[in-house]
């Protein structure tokens, strides 16, 4: 791969169509070739957007290209193969929409109007709770009998049994609880749920959002031999200044009661960050100050979706229960989302 990958223009396609997509390609092979390779923020927004516009993971993904080295062609392919085979027009006309500044077609800005239109799933109250509280619960987000269909899609793709408890510690499921699952159609439909996108286009008050490609996780039961796995209290956001606006979600794909390892924040904490980030003493590192005292697990039922402000301090919780705790995580963003960059 030759050193100037940045000169791969956007709009620069191949079989696909999708602008970016060989840019992408390029600056992650000049990296697997051992270039330095500027990682701007346009750039960061539009490989974010690109993947998830095509319902491809970002891990997953640079996985891939930096363990396969494949060639632009080949990585198409692939990323037919992680759509079944087909990309409806429709998507890429979206994506080529926005990466190229152009007005969205009649068909794409109806659906959009749909969405501002559809009744709205997040009450006055629940609106109310959010702002003292930095998240949300969504009940029946998708059906249960949908959210059934997705377990058991975890469970066949764990290769374990919900009747078999020693099954559940037989090998690794991934990153700690963390399954790098994504592409299976019963997620694919929740990710499309009418509900979910109503519930997110309320929050960020636009329906024009993009849906990330996020994991499952499987967090089962603690037992003497298997202690909880993690993650605790984090932020999966940058603590430098600015600050802005942003969400993540999960998906409770099966009956989660306060014990069985359920999502945890810390409420409210979305109001204070910037102060208690300023006013910590001099060298502090506030990803180390232990705050799960502070800490709520947040029980709720199979088909109920949890949104929180991520500046919420934000976690699994050990698995106290007699049954695994099963999620799929997601998240919707508007194209103009500020992220910063200048991590600490």
């Amino acid at each position: 791969m030759p050193e100037p990958a940045t000169q791969v223009s956007s709009t620069e396609t191949g079989q696909l169509g999708v602008y970016h997509l060989k840019r992408f390609w390029a600056r992650m092979l000049a990296k697997r070739a051992g270039w330095a390779v500027e990682n701007t923020a346009s750039d960061w927004r539009h490989d974010n957007l690109v993947l998830n516009g095509l319902g491809l993971a970002l891990e997953e993904s640079m996985r891939y290209l930096m363990q396969t080295g494949p060639d632009f062609s080949e990585f198409e392919r692939w990323v037919l193969h992680k759509n079944g085979g087909t990309l409806p027009p429709l998507q890429i006309e979206r994506l080529n929409s926005v990466l190229s500044a152009q007005p969205y077609g009649e068909e794409l800005q109806a659906n959009l109007r749909a969405i501002a239109e559809a009744e709205n799933v997040l009450s006055a109250d629940d609106l109310a709770f959010w702002a003292e509280n930095g998240y949300v619960v969504l009940r029946g987000a998708i059906s249960g009998e949908q959210a059934r269909a997705t377990e058991q899609a975890v469970w066949e793709a764990l290769g374990m049994s919900p009747h078999e408890p020693a099954s559940w510690y037989e090998k690794p499921i991934g990153k700690g609880i963390m399954m790098d699952f994504y592409h299976h159609p019963a997620l694919l439909e929740n990710r499309r749920s009418a509900r979910i996108q109503k519930a997110f286009a309320q929050l960020w008050q636009t329906p024009d959002l993009w849906t990330t490609t996020d994991r499952t996780s499987f967090n089962p039961p603690e037992t003497a031999g298997y202690p909880f796995q993690g993650p605790h209290l984090h932020w999966d956001m940058s603590l430098h200044p600015p600050f802005h606006f942003g969400t993540q979600g999960l998906l409770y794909l099966c009956d989660t009661p306060a014990e069985q390892g359920a999502f945890c924040c810390v409420p409210g904490f979305h109001r204070h960050l910037p102060s208690w980030l300023a006013n910590l003493p001099a060298g502090t590192d506030p990803r180390q100050i232990d705050l799960t005292p502070q800490a709520v697990p947040i029980a709720a039922q199979a088909g109920d979706l949890i949104i929180w402000h991520h500046f919420l301090p934000h976690g699994s919780s050990p698995n106290r229960g007699t049954y695994p705790r099963i999620v799929q995580y997601l998240n919707l963003y508007p194209v103009d989302f500020k992220e910063n960059m200048d991590w600490l």
